[in-house]
């Protein structure tokens, strides 16, 4: 076993994925997180989809229109907060730059080949070490209520296919003959694009089963241990600080979600990580007659509804309002309205007043790629801002940063994905 030490910040899911695959390799790892357990932050009520076929960041072509119009709409999909206009300048100029047509296509396309393998790994994970997580290969649907939102997704989905997407196209006889529950929408739809390999998981169950995997291969990980400070000798990064004083000395990975840039701002990284904050509602749906059996998505107004073990998790949104975390009821009775309108039969056996509601800050960086490899400073690495693709890409992800931080040459292309190449 290597007598480096290694300290990861961060117990979600890439902290946790980051924490077993360098176990595995031999490394002498430690976990810190201020949390009780792991995957309390963003990992803890997402989507639980884990969706290859939906690699594109949410700085679409158009966005500057979209965002600017969510100043002076309180409950748009995704929403600019004006009093966080000052803290977004830097990070939102790179938004806007990187929404340029061949831009978004090309880290759109470097997304897809690490969501793809990721899957592909995660997959693997689960039989090696027979995790169970509620997991599902349905397929997502994603939904079409338009000609022009159609030609949209067929352009997207045929540039995929090229690097290995499966899909299939329907219309909305062949949708209704797989999804019979989708008759009841009241807006209408004209068909979807049916993803077969994407798959359905809970991010939570699946972080707590792999850190006990990681724990008895020899990993060590502490929970309620906030660190407070990153310790640089010499220009290196040599370990941190904890709150209580304590100094822990290692390599660095920097796996802190939304709080990746705080940290790594200590290490002189300009890092261009913000919060955008997602919202989800969990129902029991045991008892309901009528069984939803496909994760259902809205690309148009990001949401998406996903049958997870015995329950129906609707989830969505992106609003821009820094590092608060509350939960506002009105964006919770938005993913209500959704679901009254897209499945209103199935919506009357659910029982709201019991209803799950949470939000999370998703780590999304400025161009929608994660930042995974060597931070440019000694010592310090990194593998955060993955955004609203945290679960789909959180194995491979830590497998290309065990195997660059190994030395070893990544099984995919990791340097589009290298932090030294990309800064504000």
């Amino acid at each position: 076993m290597s007598e480096k030490p290694v300290i990861i910040i961060g117990g979600g899911l890439a902290g946790v994925t980051s924490f077993y695959e360098l176990v595995a390799r031999g490394h002498c790892v430690q976990l810190l997180d201020a949390a009780p357990a792991p995957a309390q932050g963003a990992s803890f009520a997402n989507g639980g989809v884990l969706h290859p076929s939906l690699p594109d960041p949410w700085n679409n072509p158009g966005i500057g229109r979209t965002l600017f119009a969510s100043l002076f709409d309180p409950l748009a999909p995704m929403k600019l907060h004006i009093g966080q206009l000052p803290n977004l300048i830097g990070w939102g100029l790179s938004f806007l730059r990187n929404s340029a047509r061949a831009r978004h296509k090309a880290i759109t396309q470097a997304n897809f080949d690490l969501a793809h393998y990721s899957t592909c790994q995660t997959d693997a994970l689960r039989q090696r070490l027979n995790l169970a997580y509620e997991q599902a290969e349905p397929g997502t649907l994603k939904l079409l209520r338009s000609e022009a939102e159609k030609a949209d997704a067929l352009a997207m989905a045929d540039m995929l296919a090229m690097q290995g997407l499966r899909y299939e196209v329907l219309d909305r006889t062949a949708l209704l003959a797989r999804a019979p529950v989708l008759a009841e929408a009241e807006d209408g739809l004209v068909g979807a694009i049916y993803a077969p390999d994407d798959r359905v998981g809970n991010a939570r169950l699946f972080c707590e089963g792999l850190l006990q995997a990681a724990m008895a291969e020899g990993g060590t990980a502490r929970f309620d241990t906030a660190v407070s400070k990153v310790l640089i000798d010499n220009g290196r990064v040599t370990g941190v600080q904890l709150a209580d004083g304590e100094m822990v000395s290692g390599d660095v990975v920097l796996c802190a979600g939304a709080q990746s840039a705080k940290l790594a701002a200590q290490a002189g990284i300009a890092l261009p990580i913000r919060p955008a904050k997602g919202y989800s509602l969990t129902l029991d749906a045991s008892r309901l007659t009528t069984r939803l059996t496909h994760p259902l998505v809205d690309p148009r107004l990001h949401i998406a509804v996903t049958p997870l073990g015995d329950q129906i998790r609707i989830l969505g949104m992106a609003e821009f309002a820094g590092f608060d975390a509350r939960v506002d009821p009105r964006r919770l009775a938005l993913l209500r309205g959704f679901f009254e309108q897209l499945l209103p039969n199935m919506a009357q056996e659910l029982d709201w007043a019991s209803g799950q509601g949470w939000a999370g800050l998703r780590p999304m960086s400025a161009d929608g790629r994660p930042f995974i490899g060597n931070s440019g400073r000694k010592g310090l690495w990194l593998n955060c801002g993955h955004g609203h693709l945290g679960w789909t890409m959180a194995v491979g992800s830590a497998r290309m940063l065990a195997d660059l931080y190994g030395g070893r040459q990544p099984e995919i292309d990791a340097s589009t994905f290298a932090p030294t190449e990309r800064r504000l």
